[in-house]
């Protein structure tokens, strides 16, 4: 069980603060269940709501300094998604970000941003699916990693570019 102050890692939103703990009187919520009451920490305008017993693993806690290092650490070593077919890869972009795990968001910034590049270099466009999760992921990743090390997220990645090497 969290506590109000936490930050937890919401499938969907990235990192958010947990700001109360309770019942809530709104019409579609569960009378007899208690929510947490969720500030995404990147968006200003949102707040969330997960009940306690978190069965659907809506959230889950940040990691920590010493996490966030060891995949620093790891993510040379993390290989890139072998999916060719493009419906394929969406699909398996979608599967990663619900899994709401930092490695695979590694995994997808990483085939992304490969993928992007070579297509640059050949002439070609890039194409919208890659770019779109690529972004995605990154502010997920970077959010994350961010509390973790405890840094702004527009300076986590500067941060971090020295342990992106190419596989």
């Amino acid at each position: 069980m969290f506590k109000i102050g936490d930050y937890v890692a919401h499938y969907k939103e990235g990192v958010c603060e947990v700001m109360s703990i309770g019942k809530l009187s709104i019409s579609c919520s569960d009378k007899d269940k208690e929510y947490y009451t969720l500030k995404p920490l990147y968006n200003a305008g949102g707040t969330l709501y997960t009940p306690v017993g978190n069965e659907k693993k809506q959230i889950r806690e940040v990691i920590s300094l010493e996490e966030a290092q060891t995949l620093l650490n790891e993510i040379a070593d993390i290989e890139l998604i072998g999916v060719s077919d493009e419906k394929h890869r969406e699909s398996f972009y979608k599967e990663a970000l619900l899994k709401n795990q930092c490695r695979d968001w590694v995994a997808i910034i990483k085939t992304s941003y490969t993928r992007k590049m070579k297509r640059i270099a050949s002439g070609k466009k890039v194409i919208n699916v890659d770019d779109r999760y690529l972004n995605i992921a990154e502010k997920f990743l970077f959010g994350e990693l961010a509390v973790a090390l405890k840094m702004p997220r527009e300076e986590v990645k500067g941060y971090i570019k020295d342990y992106w090497k190419e596989n």
